[in-house]
């Protein structure tokens, strides 16, 4: 149990909205020493990822171009969620939409937080194994994927050697391979 206290916030000022999250200013009070201090917050939505298997024993990933990096950058499939779409229904959306697959067997992995210096938010991680291709892909508007099917095998030395660096990726993979080893 900690001793220590919560800050008390005292103010927030809205900094900047855009598309994808919110930056505010927090005015809040150090229980530590009671001065104020201010700290900068993003507000996004929830996120939510998918670890595809096939029958085969292949995972779906996805390779997309990422701005921040100026790069291209291998992940799961995955996206916002929604207003009104539970993280399940938001995970089986983006199986079908970047990949074509679905999945009558879907498994709630993890939700782990972004960064919680920065972000409120969580990122949900479903397993949908027994996936099959069952339609068309339907990429957002500005999305442009393609496609690998990796063996399950290979999955760990993708993320070693760092062919999959994104860090909520890498994060979620290693949870399925080690609760995998134990019969996840």
């Amino acid at each position: 149990m900690t001793k220590l206290k919560p800050w008390n916030v005292t103010g927030q000022t809205k900094v900047l909205t855009t598309p994808v999250f919110e930056v505010s200013n927090l005015s809040c009070v150090s229980p530590k020493d009671g001065l104020e201090k201010n700290f900068v917050v993003l507000k996004a939505p929830e996120w939510v990822n998918v670890i595809p298997v096939t029958e085969a024993g292949e995972v779906i990933l996805v390779n997309q171009f990422r701005h921040g990096t100026g790069e291209f950058s291998v992940e799961l499939p995955g996206g916002v969620n929604e207003p009104g779409q539970s993280p399940l229904e938001t995970a089986q959306r983006e199986l079908m939409e970047e990949t074509g697959y679905s999945s009558d067997d879907f498994t709630h992995l993890c939700s782990l937080r972004p960064n919680p210096a920065l972000f409120g938010n969580r990122c949900h991680t479903y397993v949908a194994r027994k996936a099959r291709p069952t339609g068309q892909t339907h990429f957002d508007e500005n999305e442009d994927l393609d496609q690998l099917l990796v063996p399950l095998g290979e999955l760990e030395a993708m993320v070693l050697d760092g062919r999959i660096d994104h860090a909520l990726m890498v994060a979620a993979i290693c949870l399925f391979l080690a609760k995998s080893r134990k019969g996840f």
